[in-house]
């Protein structure tokens, strides 16, 4: 889809990294976060442990980013991650999001997750919007959940949207859900 690629990050890959984290950083609608994140940042987060991450690359210059995260160390939650998506300016709505969620969803359950949550401001409907296509429900708003400290939003209080994705792969046999 549009000569886009999806791989593992490689450090080669850090500075483009960066890019695509600090322009959704910038529009105050991506984290609470204020410093866009460096490959040593990038790496403890998501290339330790059981987190995952791949990287949509178009041309050999990486467009977009996305990763999970284990949501808790606790054993009960091993198969639950927080997934990140962020898609370079130039990216956005030419469906490097879409191939590269749907990669991380695949890859999340080849690793085992059978729940993928997202924590999402209401104002970013792009992300809401792709996430929902992709299998993600809303379960709930965290009202005024953190103080914004920097850029457009800075010193106001952000709700949270909070999304969940369940498995059809994996952990079938927990519940009935």
């Amino acid at each position: 889809m549009n000569g886009i690629a999806l791989r593992e990050p490689e450090p080669s890959d850090a500075a483009q990294i960066t890019k695509i984290d600090a322009e959704g950083l910038a529009t105050g609608h991506a984290s609470f976060r204020d410093t866009p994140c460096d490959w040593a940042a990038f790496k403890a987060g998501y290339l330790t442990g059981r987190a995952l991450s791949r990287v949509a690359v178009h041309d050999e210059t990486v467009v977009a980013w996305a990763a999970v995260s284990p949501t808790s160390t606790r054993a009960v939650y091993a198969g639950v991650g927080e997934v990140s998506v962020y898609v370079g300016t130039d990216w956005r709505g030419r469906g490097a999001g879409r191939a590269l969620l749907s990669g991380v969803i695949d890859a999340s359950e080849s690793a085992g997750y059978w729940t993928l949550v997202a924590q999402i401001f209401p104002e970013n409907m792009g992300s809401l919007a792709l996430h929902q296509a992709l299998g993600f429900e809303q379960v709930g708003i965290r009202r005024a959940l953190g103080r914004m400290g920097y850029g457009p939003m800075a010193d106001r209080w952000r709700d949270v949207v909070m999304l969940e994705r369940r498995s059809d792969v994996v952990g079938r046999e927990i519940a009935d859900w």
